[in-house]
């Protein structure tokens, strides 16, 4: 009986090693939704800065990203940007991100057009035609002062759902 179980045992562990040798690999899937993004303003409802928490930096005060649902699938997606002090350019690049299991895919992006000589501003695009799911807004705002000096953030919306 004793000599049944530690065969049994000794078994159970040489699968368990055989298992462990074999890798897996996972292919990135073709069929990925992507969608158009479009410079265009609308209306958010409004911003509420507080209880924000903003990393170290010269010129980038704060960026807030936003996501709105504009229809059933259309959404806007919106930065608003304050510096320190007047900037030579502000750029912003929008990832829409769509979950997908435990992960953020990237199904659209887009970088409306730069400005020029500001403090702050806002950048607003939108996409359209989005299938059902739950998606983010991923905004990444570059600034470049007068000397050539440039800093960049990266931000992220709340999720809404289609």
């Amino acid at each position: 009986m004793i000599r049944e179980r530690k065969y049994i045992a000794f078994i159970m562990i040489c699968v368990l090693l055989v298992i462990q040798a074999f890798p897996v690999l996972a292919e990135e899937n073709s069929t990925t939704e992507w969608y158009e993004m479009v410079e265009e303003e609308f209306d958010d409802g409004g911003n509420d800065l507080d209880d924000i928490v903003m990393p170290y930096t010269q010129y980038i005060m704060n960026v807030q990203t936003t996501i709105a649902k504009l229809s059933s699938s259309k959404v806007g997606l919106r930065a608003d940007v304050y510096c320190s002090s007047t900037v030579q350019t502000v750029t912003v690049t929008f990832y829409l991100q769509k979950k997908s299991g435990s992960t953020w895919v990237n199904v659209s992006s887009g970088t409306p057009a730069s400005v020029a000589n500001v403090n702050r501003t806002n950048r607003q695009a939108t996409v359209s035609g989005l299938s059902s799911g739950t998606y983010r807004a991923k905004s990444v705002t570059r600034v470049t002062d007068y000397n050539g000096y440039s800093e960049a953030i990266t931000g992220y919306s709340g999720t809404i759902s289609l």
